[in-house]
């Protein structure tokens, strides 16, 4: 049984180092994992393949590569740089700042800036 050292990024509490034995421990071989939050590492006893371990540890949102070797990245890493969230949240601020501008005349812009309010209450 070999132990692996693994360097893990992103861990901020203990929340997510008890999130990130939790994905790795799932991954088959895997017969012990212990994740340090001081030093940011982790070591794992098994022989489970070292990419379906980093593979884990990148699901559960996490950053991670084998500690003093060369960098083993997942094939899901290119799809982490790509942020689709963008694109929508600039989508909603947009309606956002446009809602905004309407209830704000609604509400006191008429008095301010002298300016007709529509009156749909009339017959």
């Amino acid at each position: 049984m070999d132990i692996d050292i693994y360097n893990i990024t992103g861990m901020s509490c203990a929340a997510c180092q008890a999130r990130v034995e939790k994905a790795v421990g799932a991954v088959e071989g895997v017969k012990s994992c212990s994740v340090s939050l001081l030093t940011n590492s982790m070591g794992v006893e098994g022989d489970a393949d070292p990419k379906s371990i980093i593979m884990a540890v990148e699901k559960a949102g996490y950053g991670a590569k084998l500690s003093g070797g060369e960098e083993i990245t997942s094939y899901e890493s290119d799809e982490l740089t790509i942020d689709n969230e963008i694109p929508v949240l600039k989508r909603r601020l947009c309606f956002s700042v446009a809602f905004l501008l309407v209830l704000m005349y609604f509400s006191m812009g008429h008095n301010m800036l002298s300016l007709p309010v529509f009156d749909f209450m009339a017959n």
